[in-house]
């Protein structure tokens, strides 16, 4: 597991942290996401296209890691 680990990191060229503080961004978005969807399934008239333009920008920055 270890060894994966290192693996993964060396593949995409982070330490550890920077790693962790990018897996963190991307779940506090993630459920920030979820709550606007929520909202959204509620209240169709707020945040049309919120929600798909953050998964967008998620996709982005994972597509480039």
């Amino acid at each position: 597991m270890i060894k994966d680990s290192k693996e993964h990191l060396d593949e995409i060229n982070e330490t550890y942290f920077e790693h962790m503080a990018v897996a963190f961004k991307i779940a506090i978005n993630m459920l920030l996401t979820s709550v606007i969807c929520l909202i959204h399934g509620l209240i169709t008239g707020l945040f049309k296209k919120t929600a798909s333009n953050m998964i967008v920008k998620m996709h982005e920055i994972v597509s480039r890691n």
